[in-house]
């Protein structure tokens, strides 16, 4: 949910005509008693949701400029070090090493060795990922094959996010799996044994 919910600021891609680009969807001003809601009334699922949401901001913040306090003013917040620079590749592999350390702890790798049903839900962050990256080409007006392989950061950029979209894919497969498997399985006869005279 953290990772779906990390895509959304970006959206407002979709409706530039009437929004513009890093504005409602990148304030504190407007996200944070969304969160705030999100967390009362989901509890865990909420938490999740707006850690996703907030983890944009900062991650922005790191590689660009956010206005916290738009639509009250136009103040831009951030360090503005590039994309792509050493830190946003950072960022990108530091998050990879992260979601696959935290998977081997708590026993997730699983989804992705072995059929379960649940594995299915793995294309939640599968499309969320390949979302972002055509958004991040749509919002730069660029061809994303070229712009993928251009500089050696965005190249191992790249790779990482193949190997992270070939991961899930592959627990994507497990999950499919999972349900043919089980599927083809016979039913059990539920009227039980067969009453003695």
């Amino acid at each position: 949910m953290a990772l779906v919910a990390g895509v959304l600021p970006d959206f407002d891609i979709y409706f530039k005509p009437f929004i513009q680009h890093h504005t409602y969807s990148h304030s504190l001003v407007v996200l944070l008693p969304i969160c705030a809601v999100l967390i009362v009334r989901f509890k865990g699922l909420g938490l999740a949701f707006s850690t996703g949401i907030l983890s944009h901001l900062v991650a922005d913040s790191f590689v660009g400029t956010i206005p916290p306090l738009y639509p009250l003013s136009d103040f831009q917040l951030g360090m503005s070090l590039g994309l792509p620079s050493p830190a946003d590749t950072a960022l990108e592999i530091g998050a990879f090493g992260l979601v696959l350390a935290l998977a081997s702890l708590n026993g997730d790798q699983k989804l992705v060795t072995k059929p379960h049903r649940e594995s299915v839900y793995l294309a939640i962050p599968m499309v969320s990922i390949v979302t972002l990256t055509l958004l991040f080409a749509g919002d730069n007006n660029i061809p994303l094959a070229a712009f993928a392989f251009s500089r050696k950061a965005l190249t191992l950029i790249t790779l990482g996010h193949a190997a992270l979209i070939g991961i899930l894919g592959l627990g994507v497969f497990q999950g499919i799996r999972a349900f043919i498997a089980d599927n083809r399985r016979p039913l059990k006869d539920s009227s039980g044994p067969p009453a003695q005279q």
